[in-house]
């Protein structure tokens, strides 16, 4: 069976820009794309599909998203580099660029417009689930959702690294992962007594691990990382942080030390860095003492810098 073609690139106006429209936008997608404009049009489509929650992102020139009325799902909907416009059977839709909204793609020809250049991201949750969790949603469709409050900013953060990872997970990892999302989804909805506080435990715990060890991640190389300001970034104590790394089988200076010691052995190994000394290898992982560096990565390793730097030479 062929695949579906997920994205477009050329002239909207010929039977290759028709093709994909149909076959891919409303048979697939049960949307129809239609272009904002003159010109050629750029689409580039990446879903991701987990148990709970289906995931698209996409790029590119501004574009109408009109619905054929067939999914019966509620959509999450958010650009944050371009303002979007449309409307939900009566309501007026009018949502400022990192602004989110809710969106029925069961009313055919509810339209959201990408006015400008740039993403238009989705999440699709199960209408029922989501009513159950939130009695409220649907008296937020076409509504504004503030993007920069900060269960909003989680929502963001999750959703990235849930689209980025989806197609690497194993099937109970992804299933964990489509929970805390839509666990994340109801509280920025709007849940409230056991449901939100269920959520809170799940969700909102998971995101936040996820986003302090993607801070530790972007600051591995940094002589400042430091756990008061990683406390400090995510407005809670330094022993909650404590143990949340806990709860996962490891402490905080645990896990600073192996993402430290594993960007290391990464580095030795790239021939592009042969050239570089040892001192600033470690320098580069974050160690800034040396002779730490050198008995801690043996200890792990069971082998010297020097003797994996030669060892990924010879291999070659």
């Amino acid at each position: 069976m062929t695949q579906p073609q997920l994205s477009f690139s050329g002239d909207p106006t010929g039977p290759a820009y028709e093709g994909w429209r149909e076959q891919f936008c409303r048979q697939v997608m049960g949307t129809d794309f239609v272009p904002i404009g003159d010109g050629p049009v750029h689409r580039t489509i990446r879903p991701a599909v987990l148990p709970r929650v289906r995931l698209s992102a996409s790029h590119g020139t501004p574009m109408s998203f009109v619905s054929m009325g067939t999914n019966d799902e509620l959509v999450v909907v958010m650009s944050p580099n371009s303002a979007l416009s449309g409307t939900m059977a009566k309501r007026a839709l009018n949502i400022a660029a990192g602004d989110l909204t809710i969106g029925d793609p069961s009313i055919r020809g509810a339209r959201v417009t990408q006015m400008a250049y740039g993403n238009f991201q989705t999440a699709l949750l199960p209408r029922k689930a989501l009513l159950r969790a939130c009695p409220n949603a649907e008296d937020l469709i076409a509504r504004a959702i503030p993007g920069a409050s900060p269960i909003t900013s989680m929502f963001l953060r999750y959703y990235d690294l849930a689209h980025a990872h989806a197609d690497k997970l194993a099937p109970a990892e992804l299933d964990a992962v489509s929970q805390h999302l839509f666990d994340l989804a109801v509280l920025m909805i709007g849940a409230r007594g056991d449901v939100a506080e269920e959520a809170r435990l799940r969700g909102l715990a998971a995101a936040r691990f996820e986003a302090i060890k993607a801070d530790i991640l972007a600051q591995l190389d940094s002589a400042a990382l430091s756990l008061s300001d990683l406390a400090a970034t995510h407005r809670i104590s330094a022993r909650t942080i404590q143990l949340l790394f806990e709860k996962a089988g490891i402490t905080y200076s645990g896990f600073v030390l192996e993402q430290r010691l594993l960007r290391a052995e990464r580095l030795l190994r790239n021939p592009g860095l042969r050239s570089r000394k040892i001192i600033e290898i470690a320098h580069l992982a974050g160690f800034h003492d040396v002779s730490y560096f050198h008995r801690a990565f043996r200890r792990r390793f069971g082998a010297t810098p020097d003797d994996v730097r030669k060892l990924a030479s010879e291999a070659e």
